[in-house]
C-alpha cells in the first residue's frame, strides 16, 4: 500500500547510515513492516463503521495472508583496542530459526574474535532467550605488570651504642661497637632486579605488551661500587662502613672528631685511625695501620701496626707500635716499638725500641726510667740536677744474633720451597711439550699454583737476604753505638752498651758515651 511504502521509506532514510555495516538490517525492515501491518489492522477494526464492515464481511471469507519467517540474529560489537566484545541477540519471528550458541561462536570467529570468549554466558543468553540486551561475551587477558626492583641493605643505617655484657650481665660502656669494619668485596646491599612482566592477549589473539617494573633508586657512596651484573653493592676497599648523605660510604680511616670517651668507646680497627681530641682514661685504641692523635693520651692503651703519632703527650699510658712512635711528651709511660721513638721529654718512662731513641731539641730530656734501644740515643739532657736515677741501654748483640739466626732459618725454608716450585714448573713444561703443547685440567691448575709459589718465594727470598745483610751490618758496627748528648749528663745516669756499663759520677756537657778499646767512655763531642 501507499502507507506501507511511505513507512518503509522513512525507515530507510533514518537508518541509511546503519545499513552500511548492520548485517541484520533486512530482518529489521521485515519486522518493522509486520508491526506496521498489525497496527493498521487494529486501527481499521476500531474505526467508526467498522462493525458494519465486519458484519458484511462475515459472509465473505477473508483470504489468509502468509507471513514470511524471520530468523533470529546476533549483533557483535567490540572496542578498537580489542579488550572486550559485546553481544545482542535479536528474536526470530514467524517461525524463523532462533539464534544458537554455534551461530554466535561462528559470528565471533567471523569477526576475528578468538580469545577470552565466555562460553557459559553465551549459552545462558541463548538458552534463556535474553534478547535486545547487550552483554560482554569476550574479554582480553590483561598483561601482568612487572614488579619493581628493590634494594635491601645488610648493614644498619643508624648505629646504636650496644655495650657488651660480661658473664654476670654487667655492661661495659667502653665497648660500644660503633665502628663496623668491612673488607674489599664485602656485600653492602642486595639489589632485586625489576621483572619485565607477563604479556596479555586481546580478544583477537594479539599480544598486549606489559609495563615493565622500575629500577629502585640506587646511590653508590664513597668507596663502594655496583657489581657488573647489577645484583649487589660492594665495598671497593678495606675500611669501616657508615651511612650518610642518603647512601652507605666506606672510609679507609676512622676519624673521631672529638675526645675518645664514653660517647665513642674503645676502637679496634684494621686500618688507619685519626683522633682529633684526647684519649681519656681507661680507653683503648687498636689500629691495624697508623694511629694519629692530636690531643693527649691519659692512662690509655694504644697499639698500631704502623706509626703512632701523638701531637700532645702521653701520661701513664701503654703504647706499642710495629713501626715508629712520635710523641710530644711522655710521662710514666711504657713504650715498645719496632722502629724509632721520638719525644721532647721522657720522664720516668720505660722504653724499648729496635731503632733509635731521640729526645728531640736542645732541651730534649730523658730523666728517670729505663731506656733500651738497639741503635743510638740522642738527647739534650740525660738525668737531672737532683741526680735522678736514669738508665740507658744501647744495643744487644744477643738479640741481633737471635734475629739473624731466625731469619737464616726462614730463608732456608723459603729457598727449599722456591727450588721445588722451580723444578715442578720445569717438569710441567716438559710434559706440555710431550703432550703436544697441552696440559690436562689438573696439570694446568698445578702449573698455576707452582708458578705463583715460584714468584712469591722469589720475592720473599730477596727480602730475607736483604734483612740478614742488614743484621750482619748491625753486628759489625755494634761497637759504634753511642749516646750523644748536646746538653748535660747528670750524675745518677747509668749507661750500658753491649754489656759494658758506666755510671756517670760527675756532670758532663756536650759529650758522647761510646765504646773505646772495649770500655765505655764519656768523651767530648
Amino acid at each position: 500500500s501507499i502507507a506501507e511504502h511511505k513507512y518503509v521509506s522513512e525507515i530507510i532514510q533514518n537508518g541509511g547510515e546503519i545499513m552500511a555495516f548492520d548485517a541484520g538490517y533486512a530482518d529489521k525492515i521485515n519486522n518493522a513492516l509486520e508491526e506496521y501491518r498489525q497496527d493498521e489492522s487494529e486501527m481499521r477494526q476500531n474505526a467508526p463503521g467498522a462493525e458494519n464492515f465486519n458484519t458484511e464481511a462475515e459472509g465473505t471469507k477473508k483470504p489468509e495472508i502468509k507471513k514470511e519467517p524471520v530468523d533470529g540474529s546476533v549483533e557483535i560489537t567490540f572496542d578498537p583496542d580489542g579488550m572486550t566484545a559485546n553481544m545482542i541477540l535479536h528474536k526470530a519471528y514467524n517461525g524463523g530459526r532462533p539464534v544458537t550458541a554455534a551461530i554466535v561462536m561462528a559470528e565471533l570467529l567471523k569477526k576475528g574474535i578468538n580469545t577470552g570468549i565466555d562460553d557459559l554466558d553465551i549459552k545462558d543468553m541463548v538458552d534463556g532467550g535474553v534478547y535486545e540486551t547487550p552483554i560482554c561475551v569476550a574479554r582480553a587477558i590483561p598483561p601482568k605488570r612487572g614488579e619493581n626492583g628493590s634494594i635491601s641493605f645488610r648493614y644498619e643505617k643508624k648505629r646504636v651504642p650496644k655495650p657488651q655484657h660480661d658473664e654476670f650481665g654487667v655492661a661495659d660502656f667502653r665497648e660500644l661497637n660503633l665502628i663496623v669494619p668491612i673488607h674489599k668485596g664485602d656485600i653492602i646491599a642486595d639489589i632485586k632486579q625489576p621483572t619485565p612482566g607477563e604479556p596479555g592477549v586481546n580478544i583477537f589473539g594479539r599480544a598486549i605488551m606489559p609495563e615493565p617494573g622500575k629500577m629502585p633508586n640506587i646511590t653508590v657512596g664513597k668507596n663502594t661500587l655496583m657489581t657488573a651484573d647489577g645484583k649487589y653493592i660492594v665495598s671497593a676497599c678495606d675500611g669501616h662502613i657508615m651511612y650518610g648523605t642518603g647512601c652507605f660510604n666506606v672510609e679507609d680511616t676512622v676519624t673521631v672528631k672529638s675526645d675518645l670517651d664514653i660517647s665513642v668507646g674503645n676502637i679496634d680497627f684494621f686500618g688507619d685511625i685519626y683522633i682529633k681530641g684526647n684519649v681519656m682514661e681507661g680507653f683503648s685504641v687498636k689500629a691495624g695501620r697508623s694511629l694519629k692523635i692530636e690531643g693527649t693520651v691519659f692512662s690509655a692503651d694504644l697499639s698500631a701496626g704502623g706509626d703512632i703519632t701523638i701531637n700532645g703527650g702521653a701520661i701513664n699510658s701503654r703504647i706499642k707500635s710495629d713501626a715508629n712512635v712520635k710523641i710530644g711528651f711522655c710521662e710514666n709511660t711504657d713504650i715498645k716499638a719496632d722502629g724509632n721513638v721520638e719525644s721532647a721529654q721522657f720522664a720516668f718512662c720505660s722504653v724499648f725500641c729496635y731503632g733509635e731513641l731521640i729526645a728531640k731539641g736542645k732541651t730534649g730530656v730523658i730523666t728517670g726510667g729505663t731506656i733500651t734501644c738497639m741503635k743510638d740515643v740522642t738527647a739534650g739532657v740525660i738525668g737531672s740536677e737532683k741526680y735522678t736515677a736514669t738508665e740507658i741501654n744501647i744495643g744487644d748483640g744477643s738479640v741481633t744474633c737471635a734475629r739473624k739466626r731466625a731469619a737464616e732459618d726462614e730463608l732456608k725454608t723459603v729457598v727449599d720451597i722456591y727450588e721445588q716450585a722451580s723444578k715442578n714448573v720445569d717438569f710441567l713444561k716438559m710434559r706440555k711439550k710431550r703432550q703436544g703443547g697441552r696440559l690436562t685440567d689438573v696439570q694446568s691448575k698445578q702449573m698455576k699454583t707452582e708458578t705463583q709459589n715460584k714468584v712469591f718465594y722469589s720475592v720473599k727470598r730477596k727480602e730475607l737476604e736483604e734483612y740478614i745483610a742488614q743484621l750482619e751490618s748491625d753486628l759489625r758496627h755494634r761497637d759504634d753505638l753511642c749516646a750523644k748528648v748536646t746538653g748535660t749528663i747528670f750524675p745518677g745516669s747509668k749507661f750500658c752498651i753491649n754489656y759494658l756499663t758506666l755510671d756517670a759520677t760527675e756532670v758532663y756537657t756536650r759529650s758522647k758515651v761510646c765504646v773505646i778499646n772495649d770500655t765505655i767512655q764519656i768523651v767530648p763531642m
